[in-house]
């Protein structure tokens, strides 16, 4: 189990995406990794989930209707300064890398997601996380 630095709950991941089986598939893989996995279907949700509860990580993808993952990167690091973003993209080009780093992400991937890869950036991003809490 993943811990947080605030206690011994497991971290809070919140998966955003607005493609239910990419939402299943990764709310399943990190659950088995011991992370609570809260999902989003759309920037809106996002936004209001992310205005209600704290979370350790946020994954979200960039290509969504209405708020894209771009959009919501912004008011997402207004709401939560600190909680380390993931990136996910069909199209992830260097121009979509660039503006997602610019606008705070601190990672992207490109879809179709490689397990391991994921699998680094999350724990890489959570063990950074909790060492600059101070555990």
């Amino acid at each position: 189990m993943q811990t947080t630095a605030q206690s011994n709950h497991p971290a809070r991941i919140l998966v955003i995406d607005d493609d239910e089986g990419m939402r299943t598939l990764l709310k399943d893989f990190l659950e088995e990794e011991g992370f609570e996995t809260e999902c989003a279907s759309s920037g809106f949700d996002a936004l209001q989930e992310v205005a209600g509860r704290h979370f350790d990580l946020i994954i979200t993808d960039i290509g969504m209707p209405g708020l894209t993952g771009l959009d919501i990167l912004p008011k997402i690091r207004r709401l939560r300064p600190g909680a380390p973003i993931i990136v996910m993209s069909s199209f992830a080009s260097r121009h979509v890398r660039r503006r997602s780093l610019e606008e705070g992400a601190m990672g992207c991937l490109e879809k179709p997601i490689r397990i391991e890869k994921l699998r680094k950036l999350v724990h890489h991003h959570l063990e950074r996380r909790r060492v600059a809490d101070g555990e």
